[in-house]
């Protein structure tokens, strides 16, 4: 065996196992929430979304006219680990319907594949132009998938999204990591705090 077909191998091997951490990942039952630690978990989403608007505005004081007037947006608290070939992320956040006010709690979860090394914490912050945007985000009251492709300009945070109906800001909280990775991202409705 050469050694490009045992890269080949490798790299194969690892898409393969990387495509069955959502299975193992969506599997795992948490432990069951009492009343008094739901409400705390909601405020802490709450506080987190919060923190990352304000970051957010800090670097582009413009995004908050754009949020405001958006029917909807969703902040995200997400870590991220890039091992070489594998990429694995996951946090918490809280989508926000402007019209009626009401936040709808969930959780992300990512895994794929691409060179990288590093471990980083952002704010992802989705902003929703139309309300089937939104609506499509929490797909089935549920689960969503990716928002489409998206690459990141390096400016103040700011990542540029391929879908038109949705405005993705990244604002980093902590870490750095240099990567090229693809994948697929679930962000669903948190089952405990629904």
């Amino acid at each position: 065996m050469n050694a490009v077909t045992a890269f080949v191998a490798a790299g194969l091997l690892v898409t393969a196992l990387v495509a069955t951490v959502p299975v193992a990942v969506a599997q795992e039952e948490p432990p069951q929430l009492s009343a008094e630690e739901k409400e705390a978990e909601r405020k802490a989403r709450l506080a987190l979304a919060t923190d990352g608007l304000q970051k957010l505005y800090k670097l582009q004081p413009e995004a908050r006219q754009v949020v405001e007037k958006a029917p909807g947006y969703a902040v995200f608290d997400i870590s991220a680990i890039y091992a070489i070939l594998f990429v694995g992320q996951k946090g918490k956040g809280v989508l926000f319907d402007n019209a009626s006010g009401k936040p709808t709690y969930m959780l992300s979860t990512r895994a794929g594949t691409g060179p990288g090394i590093g471990k980083q914490r952002v704010y992802q912050i989705f902003v929703f132009k139309t309300a089937g945007a939104m609506e499509q985000f929490m797909f089935a009251g549920g689960t969503g998938g990716d928002v489409g492709a998206s690459y990141s300009s390096g400016r103040n945070g700011v990542v540029i999204s391929f879908n038109p109906s949705i405005n993705i800001y990244q604002v980093p909280e902590s870490g750095a990591a240099l990567q090229a990775s693809w994948g697929g991202t679930v962000y669903a409705v948190d089952p405990q705090l629904k």
